[in-house]
């Protein structure tokens, strides 16, 4: 949720196209998300393996709404329109699997800004008709994670999430008029915690510190899933939980296996602080697959 880069209009650069090619394979758990009780879907750890190199056949476009975790920035992606890595999981995807995925994610987008970017892919006419699935996981920002990561103190929840629902409300009732057919997905955020622990900075044991007890950071997390979960619940879309299947895998896994880093360490698998790590990005790719249209 990369709150320091400006949102861009949206130009041609934000997309990407390519052409279907083969099927894919799908192998998803069901599991609860404990504290609201709605039906989630968790993705399985065999998916990574099992959807490597997955063709496509018949799946129809993609569609990509969401900030920074979906972006997924790096440093090249810094000087580009809304900070979108050649790493991140829509392009992951669409190189795995042949669907054309347009990445409408940015950097630093709130609930507000998505809209904006709703509309700008209706003109570029990447959402419409013939979109299969369209994916969106935002809150981030609204919730004032990047302050939250670093030790600041959330307020209202209650207000701020009411904030998000409203918004994207708007945004699915834009979607559903403009592409009726499509499966819509939401999803969580990758965890910076694990349970009330984090680790914020570099340090001896496999590159990470000593955690941190810090149970506000875990609240907040757990409030920006449940948002989504709910939105989800709303608006009949699937949600896919990649906060409870990701789970042990945090800024305090070890460096290779962490799915989100803390402060820049100089690590190999930083891609920038407080954002998903490559094996993140490759693990969101593996869990979202599944749910592309046919």
């Amino acid at each position: 949720m990369h709150a320091r880069h400006p949102r861009s209009g949206g130009t041609a650069r934000n997309h990407r196209h390519r052409r279907p090619t083969g099927r894919g394979t799908r192998i998803v758990t069901r599991s609860l998300l404990a504290l609201t009780g709605i039906g989630v879907v968790v993705a399985s750890g065999l998916t990574m393996v099992s959807l490597s190199g997955a063709a496509s056949g018949g799946h129809r476009s993609v569609v990509v709404f969401g900030d920074s975790y979906y972006s997924t920035p790096d440093a090249p992606a810094l000087q580009r329109p809304c900070a979108q890595s050649e790493h991140n999981w829509p392009r992951l995807a669409e190189e795995r699997t042949g669907v054309t995925v347009h990445d409408w994610s940015c950097g630093g987008a709130t609930s507000a800004s998505l809209l904006d970017r709703v509309k700008e892919s209706l003109v570029a006419g990447d959402l419409g008709q013939d979109t299969g699935t369209v994916f969106l996981s935002v809150g981030g920002n609204d919730f004032a994670h990047q302050d939250a990561v670093r030790g600041g103190t959330v307020d209202d929840l209650e207000g701020r999430r009411d904030i998000v629902l409203a918004n994207v409300s708007t945004a699915v009732g834009i979607i559903r008029a403009t592409a009726p057919g499509a499966r819509l997905v939401m999803s969580s955020y990758l965890p910076s915690t694990v349970g009330p622990y984090v680790c914020r900075t570099a340090g001896p044991v496999q590159g990470v510190s000593l955690p941190v007890y810090d149970p506000d950071l875990d609240a907040v997390e757990a409030y920006i899933s449940e948002t989504m979960a709910l939105a989800a619940q709303q608006h009949g879309a699937d949600f896919v939980d990649l906060r409870a299947a990701a789970e042990g895998n945090s800024t305090c896994s070890p460096v290779g296996s962490r799915f989100v880093s803390g402060e820049q360490d100089g690590a190999a698998d930083v891609l920038m602080a407080w954002h998903p790590t490559q094996a993140g990005a490759v693990f969101m790719a593996d869990s979202l697959i599944p749910h592309f249209a046919d």
